[in-house]
Parts: C-alpha cells; structure tokens; sequence
C-alpha cells in the first residue's frame, strides 16, 4: 500500500520546522555571545560625588603669603575597562565661574579679563591620556589641560584613597591628584613676578559607580 501524500509531506514538514528551530536556536546563541562579548567591552563607568570633591589652586605671592582659589562646581567622569585602572580615562569640566578667592577680594579679579576671563572661557578641562604606575598606592597620570581656550599637557601624581586604587564595597572609587603648572602658559601672566607663576593643582576627588 502506497502512502498517501500527505502522510509524505508530514514528516517534511517536521524536518523543516526541526531545521528553522534549530537554525534560530543558533542564531539566537551567536547574539547572545556577540551581546555577551558587547557589554564586556563596555567601560565601567564612575560619576563624581560633588559634595565629597574638591579642586584648589594655589599661587604663591610675596610677603611669604599664597592665593588660594578654591572651584565649587565641576562634573568629572571615570572609565575603566574590566576595572583595570591602568585603562581608566578621567574627564573633568570646571564650572571657572564659580572660582572663590582668599583673600576673597580677589575673587571678582580672578574672574575678569586679566585672568581667567569667565565671560569668554568659562569652563577648564582636564583630560587624562595615560596613566603610569609609581609606588604602591600612586600613579602618575598624564592629560591636557585647557583654560583660557590654551591646552598644555599636564602631569599629576595620584594617591589612592582605598587599597591598590580598587573600589570600596560601596562601589566607591577616591583619590587625590597634584601638580603644577605655569601660569603664564596658559595667558596668565598679571602680576607677575610679585605673584607667582606656578600654580600648585590639589584635587580631591570622589567616585559612585553608575551610568
């Protein structure tokens, strides 16, 4: 007895529908990986804490006396690969406008055209563009600062808060960074030589784990 046609075309439509499954099966596990493999590569990335970060400059003037300038606002992001810290990049934006002087009557000084001329460049930037090991618990970390609208390269050493520079349980990443930099390469020459032309860079830091 022949088989009917249709009892043929069954068992063909069950290989076919086997093979698409299987077919999507695979396609589906290879996007899988690729997303797998995608978000591996993505960076950690850290955002600043504000109220636990802090940027100073120091200038020193005569009479054995200094010009403190202290920045209250900035917004600063991290970004490690795999949280290795040697691949990390740090951008910092400061807000130039809300530079506070001691003595504070310098403040509105420091802001005009003669220094930091706010009303034409009101933000420095900080760019990291490597970062060197040093002793336990120190890097030295390169980048290129612009204020003014003048961008000079930059060395800083860094000081880990927390142990070999890893993350608190919280997810937490802080650190300290100086260096000094001439003023006069960036166009701020007033005053000098009865104010100083190295300015002393302290900047505190704190780091939360998020987007």
């Amino acid at each position: 007895m022949r088989d009917s046609p249709l009892s043929l075309e069954a068992p063909r439509r069950h290989a076919i529908a086997g093979l698409l499954i299987a077919t999507f099966a695979s396609m589906a596990g290879s996007i899988s990986q690729a997303q797998l493999a995608d978000a591996e590569d993505q960076p950690d990335q850290y955002v600043l804490d504000p109220q636990h970060s802090r940027v100073t400059f120091t200038v020193d003037a005569d009479l054995r006396s200094q010009i403190r300038m202290r920045f209250l606002r900035m917004h600063a992001q991290l970004e490690q690969v795999h949280g290795d810290r040697d691949s990390g990049r740090v951008t910092v934006t400061i807000d130039a406008t809300s530079v506070e002087a001691r003595p504070r009557f310098l403040s509105p000084i420091l802001r005009g055209h003669g220094m930091l001329d706010v009303a034409r460049y009101p933000e420095i930037h900080f760019v990291s563009t490597r970062l060197v090991r040093a002793e336990e618990g120190r890097a030295w970390l390169f980048g290129d600062l612009t204020i003014r609208g003048v961008t000079r390269p930059v060395r800083l050493l860094v000081t880990y808060d927390s142990v070999d520079g890893n993350p608190w349980p919280d997810g937490t990443l802080a650190f300290s960074a100086a260096g000094d930099v001439s003023r006069r390469e960036f166009g701020l020459s007033a005053w000098f030589p009865m104010i100083g032309d190295a300015v002393h860079m302290n900047i505190q830091v704190e780091f939360v784990h998020g987007p």
